[in-house]
């Protein structure tokens, strides 16, 4: 069986999409998933028990821009030894080296990118690839880059479909910063929380990030407040955790999820069909979680947090929360958007271009004739 070498940057923005297709290419007998593993703590917590073989990386760190093209002597002789037949870049200079090693030795690579526009590395590897597969329509992209891409949607995890709206009197919120939480969002959320006019209106799940329970005051480095604590004071029942352990259940739990706008944020709302008050991270160069949470504005499944002004934050969400009619359309153009087999459709497109027959399993569409107008796109 073919060997597939997925690499990238060792965020679960890039992990946990690389682990959905590594299982849907092993499921399918496509090919033996390897990933390339640089030694970073968030890539030995979310693969040390998918059982996907690994490999250590010929080198430490995942380096800058220099190390990246410094390392493709060392990329090449690894996918020798480890005898790969086709690379996947998930985004992230980490898989550049690796990306390129394939191109040297007339292996197919192929290319994820989440967002709606294409990152540096990806964008340089994109020269090079058989197919890139897209989780939205690129802002921008050259004639060439469109002949070789196809919007199939951001491989996800398992559990992420489409689910309706749960019942009940109170709604659920869902605030979310990414794998990592985001500490502008907690501190912002302790000045919401006192803002709320009707607090026993709906509950909280707030997932802080790891070792975020505490928020420094903004006002004074010597005062701090736990966040279960601060939104106790505010009257909410709230429950806070340090990272999702079932993200899919709690995904389809909520009415609203608060949040910034990754790639793989956005897909997993859009397969759920969620809508979202999305704050998108200001400071990448590129903006592109700007974009990814504009373009779900646009289509109507989400609003944009424009502001910092933490009583105008948190009457919107109180608004929202009662407009139940706005929820329910929302929540239909994000469903609209999902593409929840994601996985198992760039899977299948992948055995086309390696020429494998795919293997038939319970519960997925296999088989690749009903793909083959998507290889054209």
């Amino acid at each position: 069986m073919k060997r597939i070498l997925l690499t990238g940057g060792a965020t679960g923005g890039h992990l946990f999409p690389g682990i959905a297709l590594a299982t849907a290419l092993r499921e399918l007998e496509i090919a033996i998933p390897v990933f390339l593993d640089h030694g970073k703590p968030m890539e030995k917590r979310v693969l040390e028990d998918t059982g996907i073989e690994r490999v250590s990386a010929p080198w430490s760190g995942q380096g800058g821009r220099i190390g990246a093209f410094t390392r493709i002597p060392a990329a090449c002789r690894l996918l020798k030894k480890e005898r790969i037949d086709a690379v996947v870049a998930l985004g992230a200079l980490p898989g550049f080296a690796p990306g390129m090693a394939a191109r040297f030795q007339n292996k197919p690579l192929f290319l994820l990118e989440q967002n709606r526009v294409i990152g540096l590395a990806n964008w340089l590897l994109s020269f090079a690839a058989r197919k890139v597969f897209l989780s939205f329509p690129l802002e921008k992209s050259s004639r060439s880059l469109r002949s070789r891409s196809v919007v199939l949607g951001c491989p996800l995890r398992s559990g992420f479909k489409p689910a309706p709206l749960p019942g009940g009197d109170r709604a659920q919120l869902l605030i979310f910063g990414g794998s990592q939480g985001s500490n502008d969002i907690n501190k912002l959320l302790l000045e919401v929380a006192g803002h709320f006019h009707q607090p026993v209106r709906f509950r909280v799940h707030h997932v802080c990030g790891p070792k975020n329970e505490h928020v420094i005051c903004a006002d004074s480095p010597s005062c701090s407040y736990h966040l279960r604590k601060a939104w106790e004071k505010a009257g909410v029942e709230a429950r806070v955790s340090p990272f999702l352990h079932d993200p899919a259940r709690e995904m389809a739990s909520a009415t609203l999820v608060l949040g910034r706008a990754g790639g793989s944020t956005i897909a997993e709302l859009t397969a759920v069909g969620r809508p979202a008050l999305l704050w998108p991270y200001p400071y990448h160069r590129d903006q592109h979680q700007v974009k990814n949470a504009h373009y779900l504005e646009q289509m109507g499944a989400a609003t944009v947090v424009a502001t910092e002004d933490s009583r105008q934050i948190a009457g919107d969400i109180e608004n929202l929360l009662r407009d139940t009619r706005k929820l329910e359309e929302m929540a239909g153009y994000s469903r609209a958007l999902g593409h929840p087999d994601a996985a198992y459709r760039i899977a299948e497109m992948i055995a086309v271009h390696l020429g494998v027959k795919v293997a038939t399993i319970s519960g997925q569409s296999t088989g690749t004739s009903t793909r083959n107008e998507e290889v054209m796109a």
